[in-house]
């Protein structure tokens, strides 16, 4: 048993590489659940059924869960959503998810926001990371562009979903992953326009060099 718990803790590390080295679902065989290929190939190696690996790695992941909630990382109505994202689309698909609060969506969607900030800005997205890492909000860059914030906000979520129907068209992302972004990057553009770099309570740590782009497979 030991060592069938260790193949599977390598299993979802490995699983993990493999979905953010493609940055989208790791499709097989038809299926729309990120990693069930990987699953059933893992399951081969070590001689179980599919559902036997995918009902072990799902309990794992819900433990996990609970434990977020008994230390206050999630509320009651987060870890249920989590775990409904787990029965929808798979163990594999919270993996890149923080179990914790402040946005999973956001964090994830890190680098397309600056992209398009940059793109509404008229700005290289190098220069936008390196303000922000001054600790400049993306709605004081906007006004020293002669913006406002609310004219920057509303450019920012067309060009965010511009870019995610781009994506949608070109088969990274379905139509329900973009309006599940789109959504999650819509209920916290106040968040996303007002985080200075410096600040503690940052939505994630990728704002400050949008170095990864985890578009979700789908958000919470």
């Amino acid at each position: 048993m030991k060592g069938l718990l260790a193949v599977m803790v390598g299993a979802f590390v490995l699983g993990v590489a493999i979905l953010a080295a493609h940055g989208a679902l790791a499709q097989g065989g038809g299926s729309d659940r990120p990693g069930d290929s990987f699953i059933a190939k893992t399951a081969e190696k070590l001689g179980i059924s599919t559902e036997e690996l995918t009902t072990a790695m799902s309990n794992a992941q819900f433990d996990l869960i609970d434990e977020a909630v008994a230390n206050g990382k999630l509320t009651t109505d987060e870890a249920a959503k989590l775990k409904a994202r787990v029965g929808e689309y798979g163990p594999l698909s919270v993996l890149r998810l923080r179990h914790g609060k402040d946005g999973a969506g956001v964090c994830r969607g890190a680098k397309l926001v600056i992209g398009a900030a940059a793109d509404v800005l008229h700005m290289e997205r190098a220069d936008i990371v390196s303000a922000i890492r001054s600790g400049q909000s993306l709605a004081e860059i906007a006004q020293s562009k002669g913006m406002s914030a609310e004219d920057f906000k509303a450019a920012l979520l067309q060009s965010v979903k511009a870019k995610l129907d781009a994506k949608v068209a070109d088969g990274t992302i379905t139509q329900q992953q973009a309006d599940r972004a789109y959504t999650a990057t819509q209920g916290k553009i106040d968040e996303i326009v007002q985080f200075k770099g410096g600040s503690d309570a940052a939505p994630c740590r990728r704002w400050r060099d949008g170095e990864k782009e985890a578009l979700p497979t789908a958000t919470s």
